[in-house]
């Protein structure tokens, strides 16, 4: 699976929202196109569908195994600080 590592300077407050994960991750273009994603129902993590594009994951979820994020049927990416 892709993976994608984030570092200590994209968390904001230690912590990182959905858009700043989709498109730094590649999954998405922009913060616009990925906020389009997420409202139309297009993007889940690990497993579980987003549909707040408010939505953030703190340093401690993203250590470790990282999380796995979806969008759409085939695009997927391990992200991983």
């Amino acid at each position: 699976m892709p993976t994608a590592t984030l570092t200590a300077d994209d968390l904001v407050d230690g912590a990182i929202d959905i858009l700043s994960i989709l498109q730094k991750s590649g999954l998405a273009a922009s913060r616009s196109e990925a906020r389009r994603n997420v409202e139309q129902g297009g993007v889940s993590v690990d497993g579980e569908q987003v549909k707040d594009i408010k939505t953030s994951y703190t340093a401690d979820q993203l250590s470790g195994e990282g999380i796995v994020v979806k969008r759409g049927k085939k695009n997927f990416r391990k992200v991983v600080m």
